[in-house]
């Protein structure tokens, strides 16, 4: 069974729904799930910069401006000289600073645990400031054992430490103390905002998705409906969409195809009746020559017969060429690519034109300046000279000459056929190697073949890899060439 697709107008839809969808997912984790834990990141990565800022202007002459400047940020401060134990500098700027009062054995803790942390360390902990009592989070500088019990009643604090050295070389030690204020009040603030917030975004990506879809597929439809004009042969329809690039492309496209399909369509119509016409002229000729023959004592002869035999050859021609065509561009022809003389297939071919040359007054000169030899298919080539040169005995003019010429160049066989005909108009030059196209609207019956020839020889090179062209001068002639590659034996 077959499954329907969802339309561009829905998946757009959803798509926006959903992008909207992670948008407030993502805002609720932020704000909601891990804004603890973002905050207290924020706040030691604050806390450390400012240790490190310290650090770097530990011999500098603004060092007591750098750490007032830390104060003004709720950051306690202490530097102590180990060698001497004493302060040189301090700032505090918290009540609860736990780092205020500390004595020389706490300093000395927490150096020791700093230097075998690799020069610095982290301590959490909270202040019950009704009992005066330190509780450990994170470090061994507080008691930890009653953390259970106190876990989330009081705000968090955290002494940060850090070991470098001055200029003197004298050791000194960082100290700062800072408080992460509770989040709990400003989480239930964001949990209603957000809440209005999901609703109002959610109302809001409802209505702009299906806003969007219905514009974005609007001239989508449109154009869908046009093209459907095309399947029942309605050339009138319009492909003048602008509303986006991509659509305006596709728009583009379907003029360009519209415009190919009424002129393949009027071709068409013209080749029917041109290959009506050629059918039904040797047709006619078959019927009438044979019923004179049989109803008319006398007329049972030779030359009647030959006539019935010449009329049968063309429209076998004629069936052939179409039959030949159709499977050169549908690809089932098989290619024989081998190396041959073409010198030999040109005088060959212009051979089977003997009796044709004799009987209706042509002339056909071969020029050739020596044997040449390319790898391609060689029934094929044979039949590309043999369409150039029907083609020229149906163009000629009256002197009925025709010239064929082989040029070789370094790399190439060139093969022209020069006829004295009427010549083409430039701008009708890159049309006439159409499947349905003649030059002029008045039909002529080829002197030999159908009328298809130079369609043939296109489709032929452009699938052996040769080239192909014409030069024309109205009321000159016109010379047809074909070039394939050359081979040295």
């Amino acid at each position: 069974m077959k499954t329907k697709k969802p339309s561009i107008k829905w998946s757009v839809f959803l798509y926006l729904l959903l992008f909207a969808a992670v948008i407030l997912l993502i805002l609720w984790l932020c704000q909601v799930a891990f804004l603890d834990d973002i905050y207290k990141v924020v706040k030691m990565n604050e806390i450390e910069d400012a240790a490190d800022r310290i650090t770097a202007d530990i011999n500098s002459y603004t060092l007591g401006d750098t750490i007032d400047k830390i104060g003004s940020e709720d950051i306690c401060v202490s530097v102590v000289d180990m060698n001497q134990l004493i302060y040189l500098y301090k700032h505090h700027s918290l009540n609860s600073c736990a780092i205020h009062s500390i004595d020389t054995q706490s300093i000395l803790t927490l150096y020791s645990t700093a230097e075998s942390n690799g020069g610095s360390c982290t301590q959490r902990f909270m202040y019950d400031a009704a009992r005066r009592k330190y509780i450990g989070i994170e470090g061994d500088f507080f008691d930890k054992s009653q953390l259970a019990e106190y876990k989330g009643k009081f705000p968090e604090s955290i002494i940060y430490s850090s070991i470098t050295k001055n200029e003197e070389g004298s050791t000194i030690f960082v100290i700062l103390n800072s408080e992460i204020s509770p989040v709990d009040a400003t989480v239930s603030t964001l949990n209603k905002i957000l809440t209005a917030l999901t609703v109002i975004l959610v109302v809001l990506s409802l209505v702009l998705s299906l806003v969007i879809s219905l514009r974005v597929t609007r001239p989508i439809r449109r154009l869908t409906g046009e093209a459907k004009k095309l399947g029942k042969e309605d050339y009138n329809a319009k492909f003048d969409e602008k509303s986006y690039r991509e659509v305006a492309e596709l728009s583009e496209a379907l003029e360009y195809a519209k415009t190919e399909l009424a002129r393949v369509d009027n071709l068409r119509r013209e080749l029917i009746a041109n290959i009506s016409h050629d059918l039904r002229t040797p047709l006619t000729m078959i019927g009438g020559y044979s019923e004179m023959m049989r109803d008319i004592p006398g007329e049972n002869n030779a030359e009647n017969a030959q006539v019935i035999i010449d009329e049968a050859a063309r429209l076998t021609s004629l069936v052939n060429d179409v039959l030949d065509i159709s499977k050169l561009q549908s690809g089932t022809e098989n290619l024989e690519i081998k190396c041959f003389n073409i010198t030999d297939s040109v005088k060959t071919t212009l051979a089977r034109f003997s009796k044709l040359c004799e009987v209706n007054g042509y002339t056909i000169d071969f020029y050739c300046d020596g044997d040449a030899y390319v790898i391609s298919d060689e029934k094929c080539i044979t039949r590309v000279i043999y369409n150039l040169v029907t083609n020229a005995m149906t163009h000629t003019g009256e002197s009925k000459n025709i010239k064929v010429r082989q040029i070789i160049n370094e790399n190439t066989v060139r093969i022209e056929v020069e006829d004295s005909g009427e010549g083409i108009e430039p701008d009708k030059l890159p049309l006439i190697w159409d499947r349905y196209y003649k030059v002029d609207k008045v039909h002529r019956r080829a002197v030999q073949g159908s009328g298809l020839g130079l369609s043939i020889v296109k489709t032929i090179m452009e699938q052996t890899g040769g080239s192909y062209g014409v030069t024309s001068t109205v009321g000159v002639g016109s010379t047809f060439f074909v070039e394939l590659e050359r081979v040295d034996l």
